[in-house]
Order: C-alpha cells, then sequence, then structure tokens
C-alpha cells in the first residue's frame, strides 16, 4: 500500500508541475498580447486572465510550501515545483 501512495504522490507532485509551466506559458503570451493590444476592452479582459492565473500559481506555490513543510517524501519534486512557481514570467520566456 505504501508504494502506490508514493505513486500517486508522485503524479499529483509532477501534475502540479505541468500546471505550473502551462501558466507560465500561458502568461507569457497574454504578457506579449498586452503589449500589442490596441483594444482598451481586450487589454482588460487579458490583465484579468494574467491576474487570475498569477493567482493559481500563488496557490500552487503556496500549497507546495505546504507539502515541503509536512515533510512530503519527494522533496527534490516538492523543491522543484516551488522553484519554478517563484520563478518571475517575462516576456521572452517561451519565444
Amino acid at each position: 500500500m505504501e508504494g502506490s501512495l508514493v505513486t500517486t504522490s508522485d503524479s499529483v507532485i509532477a501534475s502540479l508541475c505541468r500546471e505550473v509551466d502551462s501558466i507560465r506559458h500561458r502568461c507569457s503570451s497574454l504578457i506579449e498580447a498586452m503589449v500589442r493590444c490596441n483594444d482598451d476592452c481586450l487589454f482588460c479582459r487579458l490583465k484579468s486572465e494574467l491576474q487570475q492565473l498569477n493567482t493559481r500559481r500563488s496557490e500552487l506555490l503556496k500549497a507546495a510550501k505546504l507539502c515541503e513543510n509536512n515533510g512530503v517524501e519527494d522533496k527534490l519534486s516538492i523543491a522543484f515545483l516551488i522553484e519554478i512557481s517563484s520563478r518571475p514570467i517575462s516576456i521572452n520566456a517561451y519565444s
């Protein structure tokens, strides 16, 4: 039973890492679109989505830090999740 528990935990952490990576890609695209945007209404929608994604990224970072503090077995994966959740988004990050 313990072996399957670790596997499940590992896949959850991997899933969260993929989600953070997806959020980073989308944020980068949104920033690029905002730079080129000439429509105020569209700009507001893009900004709103960017804020929602940054909020979700912060939630994932908080969850990762809770896992770290609560003794999750896979410390390296948690450290990686914390690292990628903490990285700033840059406009050229994924160009």
